[in-house]
C-alpha cells in the first residue's frame, strides 16, 4: 500500500521535496515553475483544497509559501521573489480560493500576484499610503515623518 507521502514524492519525482517530519513535505520551486507545480497538484495529485497563503520578508526577497493539504499530509510549496520586483505568478485559474489569499499578501507585503482578476484593497484602508507594513523596512507613517 502506498502512503500519501510516497504518492506525493512520486508524482514530484524530480523535484526537491522535503520530508521534515510526519505528515509535512516542503517543496521549493524557483518561481518561473510555480503554474507548473500547481497543475501537477491539481491534475495529477488531484489536490483541490488549498489551505491558505502566507508570505515573509526575508531580507533581500520575498517569500511566498502556499499550504495544501492532501490525506492528512500537509504540502507546503515554497517559492520567492526579490524585493525589487515582488511579482509571482497569480495561481487563481488553478485554485479559485487563492483570489482572498492574493489580495492580502499582496496589501501587506507588496506583491503583485500577476493575472489576479482583482487586486482591490483588502485589509488595509482604501486611502492607505503607508507602505507595506510586513516588509522589514516599513515604518508607521508618523515614524517616516520624524526621520524627515
Amino acid at each position: 500500500m502506498t502512503t500519501t507521502e510516497e504518492l506525493i514524492t512520486e508524482v514530484l519525482k524530480g523535484l526537491p521535496v522535503q520530508v521534515k517530519r510526519q505528515r509535512r513535505m516542503f517543496l521549493t520551486v524557483p518561481r518561473n515553475d510555480l503554474i507548473k507545480t500547481m497543475n501537477i497538484l491539481s491534475s495529477e495529485l488531484n489536490i483541490q483544497h488549498l489551505s491558505t497563503i502566507t508570505a515573509r520578508d526575508t531580507g533581500n526577497d520575498l517569500e511566498i509559501l502556499y499550504h495544501f493539504f492532501l490525506n492528512g499530509v500537509v504540502i507546503t510549496i515554497r517559492t520567492s521573489c526579490p524585493k525589487n520586483d515582488p511579482t509571482v505568478d497569480s495561481i487563481v485559474n488553478v485554485f479559485p480560493s487563492a483570489v482572498l489569499y492574493e489580495r492580502e499578501i499582496h496589501d501587506i507585503l507588496g506583491i503583485v500576484p500577476t493575472g489576479h482578476p482583482d487586486l482591490r484593497t483588502l485589509i488595509l484602508p482604501d486611502n492607505w499610503m503607508g507602505g507595506y507594513p510586513l516588509r522589514k523596512d516599513w515604518k508607521q507613517p508618523a515614524e517616516q515623518e520624524a526621520e524627515e
